[in-house]
């Protein structure tokens, strides 16, 4: 490779030369002057070796550089975009400054509409009414809002203040001179990195033995330290000092231990300086991927969980029940089965530190709830496990959460999820896709079960297809999902935790003994608080609470005295939250609106005392389990009854003669035109014979007045019949309803009766007024 002429490369053209990247700054006679773009110093290379260095690896010239000569990138002080920088609030000042300028943009259009030969000046963009337009479009541009002044009294703000109009026309001028490709935000990002003085203060001389000391005391084996280091370059300075000292010149002054180990941040990364110290191995184990140290040291502090597709077929039949069934029955369940078949997965949570399993469940599909349930199982006692499967041995105590990790699987990375975990109080952590050596403990855990559980099982797949070419998988799964999953607890529970275990921290020591020294010296991860894991690990249920307090699930009551009294003092009417532990149904947990504590409440139903909801929806199925033919036989004696008694209902009705209390539809449509029809408000007048409301306790003689007390009075008189009265009804027929008093005229009867003759004889004796009948009719 040949260099052309000497002015081949333009000052600024960056260069990189055995790692060390410089920037071209000038032409000399024998070669290129260059600085270091990270320490700044100041190197002359000549052609000649310029030309050795390029032929070496890692040799790389920017042939991209623009005409400008890369000036934003030197001006940055080697950064390749401000979005490098670690300072937030010089970023934001380069975005402030950038608007600020479009805003000065959208000024100078406006005026060059009235005046084309209008050119920006500190003069002319320093008025205020100017400094406003600028600050007005600069907020809208930014986001944030832009001040002329600052607000009065000396108050605190955030609020961008605007430059003077000088300074304004400085960012202004280096924005329109930017080039094409180039960054406008790194041409305004005010250069707060750069200052201070960040030349190098220590000769060469030193460095050469400070390099030494490094490469003799500090990168051995037996990990010395810096003041090791420190110790061994006072030696060599002190050897240097003597030979200046004969020459008359200075002594060196050693340098501090911080100085000593940024010399060596210079020489080594993090990585190499671990592979000096402790070798490729342990670095590896430190710095590489899936490092398997020992990260747990308490039941329950770090918690993985995992999902796997089970590598069996399952089946729904049962001995003594196939044989039973129809042919469309055996379909159904056949169609069933494939589907179960096809997506039985199982999911096992297990401790790091003792390698015990807290929590297996076995799904249909691995979703939210799958994995809630998992949550519960884990934090509750497994007591009823052990009976209902008949394990000869405990199994792992309930226990808190403390650091929960898992892959992205749908049942375990998800909203529900997630905001359980938080609730209760767990880190909750997503490891990379596809990534097993993240989590190999979590993957040798279904390892083994694949290995030695599901291998030995009826109806084995396989862990590949076609790996069991000779196996028919599906004709051999006659194992049911319940008979599985009591196969696998008894596994989880009595052979797992006593087998030899030689992961990383085990040492070949059975999972139960770990599980009993560590909570021997240092205990598990204590319980949560029994409200707040029913609140965000329970099943939520809205209810209206009484007297005999919240009813959930269709019938199972709760109540407690503390809800009632509670009830009472809030004066609460509405619904309140009930939140019930699926696998323990004695206490539940009501959340009240208004009321910041949770009430606990307890089962009312001792019939549903340590049942599960499971096994009570199960009861409420068998009791409601009969025979379809007896279901028809019941229903057709009940129908037979409830006719026999309505036919005697109305047999009694009509032997007695007795008025009908009901109204058909025809006749509500006929009174309801009568009322509606010709409808006016009329004043009232008092009916002749009567009194008015008012003058009821008047004193006053007047008709229809009557004296109450001893003396003559009208009540003693004699009352004989008028014969008009008594041929005429007392009723105006044309009158209005409202003014006389009297009742809304009946609907024409669809039954046409005879009229019945008045059958009373006219008195024919002195008779006395007796208290007046049917006073309803007065209304």
């Amino acid at each position: 490779m040949t260099i052309a002429p000497r002015y081949n490369f333009l000052p600024g053209t960056e260069i990189t030369l055995l790692n060390r990247p410089m920037a071209v700054t000038g032409v000399t006679e024998n070669g290129y002057s260059m600085v270091g773009i990270e320490d700044g110093a100041t190197t002359v290379v000549t052609f000649d070796r310029l030309i050795e260095h390029l032929k070496l690896p890692n040799a790389k010239i920017n042939s991209a550089v623009a005409v400008t000569g890369d000036r934003l990138r030197q001006r940055l002080g080697g950064y390749a975009s401000v979005k490098a920088l670690k300072n937030p609030e010089q970023r934001a000042r380069a975005r402030y400054h950038v608007a600020m300028c479009k805003a000065v943009d959208i000024y100078v259009a406006q005026r060059r509409e009235d005046d084309p030969e209008f050119e920006p000046s500190g003069r002319s963009l320093d008025p205020v009414n100017v400094r406003e337009f600028i600050a007005k479009q600069t907020t809208l541009l930014l986001g944030e809002p832009v001040r002329v002044k600052p607000l009065r009294g000396g108050e605190k703000s955030k609020d961008r203040i605007l430059y003077k109009g000088r300074t304004i026309n400085e960012h202004y001028s280096r924005y329109k001179a930017l080039g094409p490709g180039e960054s406008a935000e790194d041409a305004l990002v005010p250069l707060v990195h750069m200052r201070g003085n960040h030349k190098q203060r220590l000769c060469p001389r030193i460095r050469e033995l400070m390099t030494e000391s490094w490469e003799k005391i500090g990168l051995d084996r037996k990990t010395t330290s810096v003041a090791n280091v420190h110790t061994y370059l006072t030696t060599l300075i002190e050897k240097e000092n003597v030979f200046r000292r004969l020459n008359d010149l200075p002594d060196f002054v050693t340098p501090a231990e911080k100085t000593v180990r940024r010399h060596r941040d210079m020489l080594l990364s993090p990585t190499e300086y671990l592979i000096a110290i402790h070798g490729p191995r342990e670095a590896r184990r430190n710095r590489g991927r899936g490092s398997t140290d020992t990260r747990a040291l308490i039941v329950a502090e770090i918690c993985a969980k995992d999902e796997q597709k089970i590598s069996m077929v399952v089946a729904a039949k049962k001995e003594g029940l196939w044989n039973t069934l129809s042919d469309d029955a055996r379909a159904a369940l056949e169609a069933a089965d494939e589907y179960i078949r096809k997506r039985v997965h199982i999911i096992i949570l297990y401790d790091l530190a003792s390698r015990m399993p807290l929590a297996w469940i076995i799904t249909e599909n691995p979703n939210a709830e799958a994995t809630l349930a998992l949550l519960r199982m884990a934090t509750r006692d497994k007591t009823r496990e052990q009976r209902r499967y008949g394990c000869m041995n405990e199994p792992a105590r309930g226990c808190g959460i403390l650091y929960l990790r898992h892959d992205n699987g749908t049942g375990l990375r998800n909203s529900t999820v997630i905001g359980s975990l938080m609730g209760m109080g767990t880190i909750d952590t997503t490891t990379r896709t596809y990534r097993p050596e993240d989590r190999g403990p979590d993957e040798r855990v279904f390892g083994t079960l694949e290995s030695r559980f599901f291998k030995l099982m009826p109806g084995y797949t396989g862990r590949r297809p076609g790996e069991l070419p000779g196996y028919d998988a599906i004709r051999n799964g006659v194992v049911d999902v319940e008979t599985l999953y009591g196969m696998l607890t008894r596994y989880l529970v009595d052979e797992y935790p006593f087998e030899r275990h030689y992961g990383v921290g085990m040492g070949g020591r059975r999972p139960w003994d770990v599980y009993q020294e560590i909570n021997r010296t240092r205990g598990q991860v204590a319980l949560s608080d029994p409200n707040t894991r029913r609140i965000h690990l329970g099943w939520e249920v809205e209810a209206t609470p009484s007297d005999e307090g919240v009813r959930v699930f269709g019938g199972v009551w709760f109540n407690s005295d503390e809800l009632q009294i509670i009830r009472d003092q809030q004066f609460f009417e509405g619904k309140v939250k009930v939140f019930v532990d699926p696998d323990n149904l004695n206490i539940a947990t009501v959340v009240m609106p208004g009321y910041r504590d949770p009430i606990e409440v307890h089962l009312q139903m001792t019939v549903f005392a340590d049942m599960t909801i499971g096994e009570v929806l199960q009861l409420m199925a068998e009791y409601r389990r009969e025979d379809p033919e007896a279901t028809e036989i019941y229903h057709d004696r009940l129908m037979q009854a409830k006719i026999r008694r309505f036919d005697e209902i109305s047999s009694i009705g009509v032997e007695h003669d007795l008025p009908r209390s009901y109204t058909t539809i025809e006749e509500c449509k006929a009174m309801a035109k009568a009322v509606f029809a010709g409808a006016r408000v009329i004043r009232t007048e008092t009916l002749p014979g009567t009194t008015a409301p008012n003058a009821i306790t008047s004193l006053a003689p007047g008709a229809g007045v009557f004296q109450i007390g001893g003396g003559n009075s009208v009540i003693d008189g004699v009352v004989i019949d008028d014969p008009e009265e008594t041929a005429e009804d007392t009723t105006d027929p044309t009158g209005d309803p409202t003014v006389s008093g009297g009742q809304l005229p009946s609907p024409p009867s669809i039954e046409t009766t005879a009229p019945q003759r008045r059958t009373e004889k006219a008195p024919s004796q002195v008779e006395k007024l007796v208290r007046p009948k049917n006073l309803k009719e007065l209304k």
